[in-house]
């Protein structure tokens, strides 16, 4: 196993940085107003935009503080620069460089979670998902904003609207095929509770797929902890870190999810810090530096030490991290 480390000059130091997973080598670099499509191979700003940031708001307490956050779909036509732990978003056009959707998913203890939101193809059509209020998800099409998963909560007197679902959405994570989403949400007394739902049965069969529909499934419910790593090891498997019932008992790995069925199938212990998978391995970022590990049965294969990274770049099979004004990476595939 190779621990080259490849050290690149980025063309400013970011506010943030997000892979086009569709495009090898390729970056959007964020800096103050401006977003940069980047080519780390060539050092080519190949583009170039001045953009609208959202407004992040006030700190807020018991909470994390705001950062921005790129999310680009996979081959480029748009990205959304999000507030996270705050209420909004917008999404850009990078055809035109226009905003195409302002996102808003109102103001009710958002400090806890990051902006749920992540770009996904259902039967071809590129779609976003991202957070309407602290306990709904919808379906639009970014290029014009248009809701596709329109629905109303109505009550009878005294009662809850039917599909009402008391639960805070938090990270979105769309499966490498877009078909589940899984959400690293939360909700009272508080318990971290990661769910699961079928995109496509809520885009064609069910609006309500994500509340209470046939797909949706609870994983686990764990005192005082959400917002932690988690990531698809293929279209169906789901990791988990951490291994406990509660934040103040936790084992450091990760617990192995059947997403469609919401069953534990594996886990071991290990793994801390951000997740990764590529090529059937799983990679953690640690204070120590990233580690390796074999999935079936949990064997620590190698390490790369003083290497810890931030961002994945699937197309390049690339793990990467940003210091400054660098971007180092290493090559996983």
């Amino acid at each position: 196993m190779s621990v080259t480390l490849s050290r690149t000059l980025l063309p400013a130091v970011p506010a943030e940085v997000a892979p086009l997973d569709g495009c090898p080598g390729e970056w959007l670099v964020l800096t103050g107003g401006q977003l940069l499509r980047w080519h780390s191979g060539t050092s080519e700003v190949v583009a170039r935009w001045q953009v609208r940031l959202p407004d992040s708001g006030p700190e807020r307490e018991g909470g994390r503080p705001a950062r921005y956050r790129l999310l680009a779909s996979p081959g480029g036509e748009f990205v959304v620069i999000a507030a996270d732990y705050r209420s909004r978003g917008v999404v850009i056009d990078l055809a035109t460089g226009r905003v195409s959707m302002d996102l808003d998913r109102g103001g009710y203890h958002v400090e806890q979670t990051p902006f749920p939101a992540a770009f996904l193809h259902v039967d071809g059509q590129l779609l976003l998902v991202h957070a309407t209020a602290w306990n709904r998800v919808d379906l639009s099409d970014p290029a014009t904003g248009i809701t596709i998963t329109p629905r109303r909560f109505e009550a009878a007197s005294g009662q809850r609207p039917a599909h009402y679902l008391d639960y805070f959405y938090g990270a979105l994570y769309p499966s490498p095929d877009g078909r589940l989403i899984a959400s690293d949400g939360w909700v009272w007394s508080p318990v971290g509770m990661p769910r699961v739902w079928d995109a496509r049965r809520w885009r064609h069969d069910d609006m309500y797929e994500p509340e209470d529909g046939r797909s949706a499934r609870r994983l686990r419910q764990v005192g005082y902890y959400w917002d932690k790593p988690v990531c698809w090891l293929d279209n169906t498997t789901l990791a988990v870190s951490g291994i406990g019932a509660d934040d103040e008992a936790m084992i450091p790995g990760v617990e192995i999810y059947d997403a469609t069925s919401g069953a534990v199938t594996g886990g071991f212990a290990g793994p801390q810090g951000r997740l990764y998978c590529d090529a059937g391995r799983l990679y953690s970022a640690s204070l120590g530096g990233m580690q390796i590990w074999d999935i079936s049965t949990g064997d620590n294969t190698g390490s790369v030490p003083g290497f810890m990274p931030s961002h994945y770049h699937p197309a390049s099979h690339e793990l990467a991290a940003v210091d400054g004004s660098i971007l180092t990476t290493w090559q996983a595939g």
